[in-house]
C-alpha cells in the first residue's frame, strides 16, 4: 500500500500551526507531506502580505515539498465580504450557486465548499485569482484540491494555468496524460468537539487493503492521542509516497 500525506487549510493563520505538525509528522515516521494551501483564507489575510509565511513556503517549496492550490477563499464567497484590497469579493454580485450547492454546503460542510454549484464563470475567477497569488509570491502550484472536495474549475481551465493535476474525494487526475488513480480518504471530523477518525477503524482498515489512499489531515486533527496512533498505523502498513510519484511522465 502507499499513501500520500497532506497538511489542508494552510494560510499564514496557522502556520506555526503547520510548522509544528510537521514536525510531530516526521517524529512519527512520516516521509513528505504535502501542503494545501489558501491564499486569502475566509477572506482575513492575503497569503502574499505575510513575508514571514512567504519564505516559510518558498523554503519548503525549495525543499520539494509539494505546495497545491486549495481553493481561494476556502470559504462561500457570499459570505467573504471583501478581498482587503479592493473591497470587493472576487466573484461579485454576480455570483450564481446552484441549490444543490447551497444544500450541500448548509447541511454538510459548513459553508465550506466554495466551489460546489458556482457557474463556470464564478469557478474560472477564483481559481484565476488563486494562480496570482502563488505568481507574486513567484511560485508555482502543481496541482488543484477544492475545499472539502466538492466542485472544481473546468478541466479545461486547470490544464491552462499550468497544473498538472487536480484532485477529487476518490480520485487524483493528471491533466497531461488524462488518466486518474483511485486514492479512498482518510480524514477525521471535528464537529463534534475533538478529531474522529471519519468512517472509525472500520474504514481505516479497508482503505489499508487497497493500493493507494490520501491521508488528510488538517489543523486541529493531531490535537488527540488516537490520531497519531491511526497515523503510526497507516506509517507501518504503507509507503509515504508524493503526487509526483503517480504519474512519472507528467511534470508535477
Amino acid at each position: 500500500m502507499r499513501f500520500l500525506l497532506s497538511i489542508h487549510d494552510v494560510w499564514p493563520g496557522n502556520r506555526e500551526l503547520v510548522q509544528g505538525y510537521l514536525r510531530r509528522l516526521k517524529l512519527l515516521g512520516a516521509g513528505p507531506v504535502a501542503l494545501l494551501v489558501v491564499p486569502f483564507y475566509h477572506g482575513r489575510q492575503t497569503m502574499e502580505s505575510d513575508p514571514e509565511f512567504i519564505a516559510w513556503l518558498r523554503a519548503e517549496a525549495m525543499a520539494g515539498t509539494e505546495t497545491l492550490l486549495h481553493g481561494f477563499y476556502h470559504r462561500m464567497p457570499e459570505l467573504v465580504e471583501g478581498d482587503g484590497l479592493t473591497g470587493k469579493a472576487v466573484c461579485g454580485p454576480s455570483l450564481r450557486r446552484s441549490r444543490l450547492g447551497k444544500w450541500i454546503n448548509k447541511n454538510f460542510v459548513n459553508q465550506e465548499a466554495e466551489f460546489c454549484g458556482l457557474d463556470i464563470a464564478s469557478r474560472e475567477k477564483l481559481l484565476n485569482a488563486g494562480i496570482e497569488s502563488f505568481r507574486k509570491m513567484d511560485m508555482t502550484a502543481p496541482g488543484f484540491v477544492a475545499p472539502t472536495w466538492h466542485g472544481s474549475p473546468p478541466v479545461q481551465k486547470l490544464r491552462d494555468a499550468g497544473l498538472s493535476f487536480w484532485e477529487t474525494r476518490f480520485r487524483i487526475h493528471d491533466l497531461e496524460s488524462q488518466r486518474s488513480r483511485w486514492a479512498l480518504p482518510v480524514a477525521w471530523d471535528q464537529s463534534r468537539g475533538g478529531p474522529v477518525l471519519a468512517g472509525g477503524d472500520l474504514w481505516l482498515t479497508a482503505c489499508l487493503r487497497f493500493p493507494l489512499i490520501k491521508v488528510a489531515l488538517h489543523p486541529g486533527d493531531l490535537s488527540g492521542a488516537e490520531t497519531e496512533k491511526t497515523m503510526e498505523r497507516i506509517f507501518s502498513a504503507g509507503s509515504n509516497i508524493q503526487y509526483r510519484d503517480l504519474f512519472p511522465k507528467s511534470a508535477c
